[in-house]
């Protein structure tokens, strides 16, 4: 029998392969005739698909032999020779379809969808490849691609970014008070703004290299000089792109979930904008370090509520200011210190009250003094000490009361001057006053009563 290779083309017309080892069945011209009721397409022999000696084709290792559908232009040889039954395909060439697919024809789609209509009277090639630099972007340069459309369709713009909150305690203007929006940049050619882009550079034939799959996954290697460029496009809009300048652009139109399971280390050394359009939850299970070596800014625009289970220090090497605009409300479940170095000054508008449960104690330090003046109401409910090393002035423009609900004593070492224009001491136990020395001097009315009054 001869062995000789016998070389023939044909057109698959189904690729179903029950044994997916990548096997078409092929229909060859001058062997198989146009004909589905003398050769039906169940009725042609299955042809081997031959890989390239870059796949393995062992064992799952290599590349899975499938790549032509209906409809594909193939091209073989028969390794039985002249017996033709035993074809090989060796490789897939493409033309320009003039027409259609006629199912009901042989070296046809079965299924009716290749060529594409879309696609008739064009070259085989994708569209995306088949660009002219240098011409106004059109559908020569594949502008009107699947993958092309839906990007500058979903091309987000005008991204808004956080903001310093303006405090009219402090003042503050500036770019930190402002959001600064960002645009996506436009895929394939690049720049942030409309206009930004070159038609010089636009993918040009025959260097940029296309894989697109039937469902429309599509990947790109341009290599198109001033426009190289890698891209790798979903269907359902999802993609990743690297632009000439080295600019990557990575986006999800649904989920995205990242797991690193050991050290993952980020440099960014330029701005870092985050926009979350929605809740955002971080978890960290063990210490958090956050060193900023500029300012701060926080600009909550709800509650902020801060929650510590263990201590809480906070150290400011320089200026405090605090400004509550409606209401202060501070509890203290222990001890409370506070520690003055120097002058302490506290203004109040309205009312100011003091209430102790307990003992209730001020001292002043000699050379220093305290004024009040507003109205000041001061209650203990056991005892209320007041000392000063120095002296100790109390003066009001209306009334002073001092009410003891039990005994009350006023000792003086050197001199107690008591001066007024009516004076009533009334006690119902014992009222004593000593005095080396006692003046009584009244313009009004001067009652001194006890049950017993030494004088």
């Amino acid at each position: 029998m001869n062995k000789m290779l016998t070389f023939w083309q044909g057109v698959v017309e189904d690729r179903m392969d029950p044994l997916m080892l990548g096997r078409l069945k092929v229909r060859i011209l001058g062997y198989h005739t146009d004909d589905k009721d003398l050769i039906p397409t169940e009725d042609l022999p299955w042809a081997y698909p031959s890989q390239p000696i870059t796949s393995a084709a062992i064992s799952g290792v290599g590349h899975t032999p499938m790549g032509p559908v209906e409809g594909t232009w193939v091209f073989g040889f028969f390794r039985d020779g002249e017996s033709c039954q035993e074809p090989v395909v060796t490789g897939t060439f493409g033309g320009i379809p003039e027409t259609g697919p006629t199912p009901v024809l042989g070296f046809n789609d079965p299924k009716g969808m290749f060529p594409l209509a879309t696609e008739i009277g064009n070259p085989d090639t994708n569209s995306l490849g088949r660009g002219h630099g240098g011409e106004t972007p059109g559908p020569k340069n594949g502008e009107q691609h699947t993958s092309l459309v839906s990007k500058r369709a979903s091309r987000m713009s005008g991204v808004p970014t956080g903001k310093a909150g303006k405090m009219e305690a402090i003042g503050g203007s500036g770019t930190l008070y402002a959001s600064e929006p960002w645009n996506e940049p436009n895929p394939r050619y690049g720049g942030l703004e409309d206009e930004d882009y070159d038609d010089e550079v636009s993918s040009a034939y025959p260097f940029n290299h296309v894989r697109q799959s039937e469902c429309g996954h599509v990947e790109e290697w341009d290599d198109t000089p001033g426009s190289e460029r890698l891209h790798k496009y979903h269907t359902s809009g999802t993609f990743e792109e690297i632009q000439s300048d080295g600019t990557r652009i990575e986006k999800n139109v649904g989920n995205s979930y990242e797991m690193t399971e050991g050290i993952k280390n980020i440099v960014i050394g330029g701005t870092c904008n985050v926009t979350i359009g929605a809740n955002c939850r971080m978890l960290f299970k063990g210490t958090l370090i956050q060193e900023v070596e500029g300012d701060y800014h926080l600009y909550v625009k709800g509650d902020h509520r801060t929650k510590v289970k263990g201590n809480q220090v906070t150290e400011v090497m320089n200026n405090r200011k605090t400004v509550i605009n409606v209401k202060d409300d501070l509890f203290v479940g222990g001890e409370q210190v506070v520690n003055v170095a120097s002058n302490q000054t506290l203004n109040t508008a309205g009312k100011q009250s003091i209430k102790v449960g307990k003992d209730a104690k001020h001292d002043y330090v000699m050379g220093l003094s305290q004024t009040v003046n507003l109205p000041w109401v001061m209650n203990s409910n056991t005892t209320l000490d007041i000392s000063a090393i120095g002296n100790l002035g109390l003066s009001s423009n209306w009334d002073i009361d001092i009410t003891a609900g039990f005994d009350m004593t006023l000792n003086a070492l050197f001199d107690m001057e008591l001066n007024n224009m009516t004076m009533e001491t009334n006690t119902l136990g014992i009222s004593e006053i000593n005095n080396a020395m006692m003046f009584h001097t009244t313009l009004s009315f001067h009652r001194v009563t006890g049950l017993i009054l030494l004088n």
